[in-house]
């Protein structure tokens, strides 16, 4: 055989070399691990986005679990362990029966309250299962959540609340007084090296810290919620949900669709989406026990060196719905648009809160005054004690099961001109509008919220501005 190239040929590139060199490696990696690869195939351990069988929707958790040969191969033991009926208070103690006086008890004493007073099988089931989740952190933080906690306790809700906060933000005041409003609730400080993750940059408002909040949680099925976030409805309620169940996430809508100059679609490998809508996530669902790939993607999505993606993708909120993307998974989502709520005053609508829908049937299952946040105190009780509330209209769009139907929506600014002795030393604030929307009577879909929100002290910050007044008028320092 000639040494001699043939007269046609060209040297090999360097790309062509390393092409060469991946399939040699591909192949030798292939060839020496075979016996495994069939072994984890027929057992359906590469395969996890697949349809399960009806014998492994039956299966038992694996009793040689320990004998697995790495990581991946737990899946399908995980997922017989999440089937698993829950074991009562009752059914736990009986396989236990030694005499009393056998108990070694240098632990703890026979009088504890755990002891003496079994804990009752909802709290058993909720620590299993599903909690809310929120964030705190500063005076306005606090002082929402106490609204949303007594709105709980109007509801006779009976779901745990796990509070996450960084460092010294909430102090131990803080801590007792929103414990004393509802139970069962706990604390978590974000920044103990017991989390998983935690990072906080600056002390600018800290979005990476929702996705911190959720994989630290205690809960397998969270519920993140918003501090100015209201539920409307028992939020226990919704993990009985179809769209929940069959999912295992709801996302909920914002008012805006990314744009398709976005990178974000085509570095996720994902086609820009007409029936899509951003996500709002002042409310959001997940089963982490399937997810958890998933909110891996999304917390780093969040914290990557540099917030390269926070340039296109707006605080935390699509950085969830875009690691679904990127992970080929879908999410569930309500069968209703979001609603704008908000009042009118001489023609002019401002909408400063989304009313966010129960995933199956469309009643309203929240209110979150996003806006609310910005409103000047002087528009806000010119419209409570002049025009007969804040919360008073709505509008809805006509086509809102319909997520490919364009709505005009706007973000405009209130410069609050309707106002009677207006001045400029008003704060201009933002407000939310569909355009050419008929403006309809919030009683129609929230009758009496308008009270309810007053006796959850949901406007104390009028409250507290009216006490400054009064102790500067009678002489005591005016607050810093």
């Amino acid at each position: 055989m000639s040494s001699t190239a043939p007269s046609d040929s060209r040297p090999l590139t360097a790309e062509a070399l390393l092409a060469v060199a991946l399939v040699c490696l591909v192949a030798f990696v292939t060839f020496h691990n075979r016996d495994a690869l069939v072994n984890l195939r027929d057992h359906g351990y590469l395969s996890p986005n697949r349809t399960p069988t009806h014998s492994q929707k039956t299966a038992q958790p694996d009793p040689e679990a320990h004998k697995l040969p790495s990581a991946d191969p737990f899946r399908a033991h995980f997922a017989a362990v999440t089937r698993l009926k829950g074991v009562t208070m009752a059914e736990a103690k009986a396989t236990c029966h030694w005499p009393q006086g056998e108990y070694v008890d240098f632990q703890f004493d026979a009088d504890r309250e755990w002891v003496v007073k079994d804990r009752s099988d909802e709290e058993i089931e909720a620590r299993r299962k599903l909690g809310v989740v929120v964030l705190a952190g500063n005076h306005d933080t606090v002082m929402r959540l106490k609204v949303f906690l007594r709105r709980l306790v109007q509801l006779r809700s009976k779901i745990p609340v796990e509070i996450h906060y960084w460092d010294d933000e909430m102090t131990e005041d803080n801590l007792k007084d929103l414990g004393s409003i509802y139970q069962p609730v706990s604390f978590n400080d974000l920044s103990k090296p017991h989390n998983i993750l935690h990072i906080k940059d600056g002390l600018l408002i800290n979005f990476q810290l929702k996705s911190a909040a959720l994989v630290n949680s205690k809960f397998a099925e969270p519920l993140l919620l918003d501090s100015d976030n209201i539920p409307v409805l028992d939020p226990a309620t919704l993990y009985d949900s179809r769209v929940y169940k069959e999912y295992r996430t709801v996302f909920w809508p914002d008012i805006a669709r990314s744009w398709p100059h976005n990178p974000a679609w085509a570095i996720t490998n994902t086609p820009c989406r007409m029936d899509e809508y951003e996500q709002e996530s002042g409310q959001l669902m997940v089963d982490k026990r399937h997810y958890w790939y998933h909110l891996q993607l999304a917390s780093w999505l969040n914290n990557e060196q540099g917030s390269y993606y926070n340039e296109f993708l707006l605080g935390d909120k699509d950085m969830f719905r875009f690691a679904w993307h990127a992970l080929k998974t879908n999410y569930g989502r309500p069968k209703k648009w979001l609603t704008s709520v908000g009042n009118l005053n001489d023609g002019y609508y401002c909408g400063h809160s989304f009313a966010q829908h129960h995933p199956d049937d469309g009643r309203v299952a929240f209110l979150h005054g996003g806006l609310v946040k910005s409103v000047s105190l002087e528009v806000m009780r010119w419209n409570k004690e002049e025009r007969g509330g804040y919360f008073q209209h709505y509008k809805r769009a006509a086509s809102d099961e319909d997520p490919a139907t364009n709505v005009h929506v706007q973000i405009i600014w209130d410069q609050a001109e309707y106002v009677p002795n207006h001045t400029k030393d008003f704060q201009v604030a933002m407000c939310t509008d569909m355009k050419d929307i008929k403006v309809r009577d919030l009683d129609e879909i929230l009758p009496g919220w308008e009270k309810d929100y007053e006796e959850l002290g949901g406007f104390w910050m009028l409250e507290q501005e009216t006490k400054a007044k009064a102790d500067v008028a009678g002489g005591a320092p005016a607050p810093a």
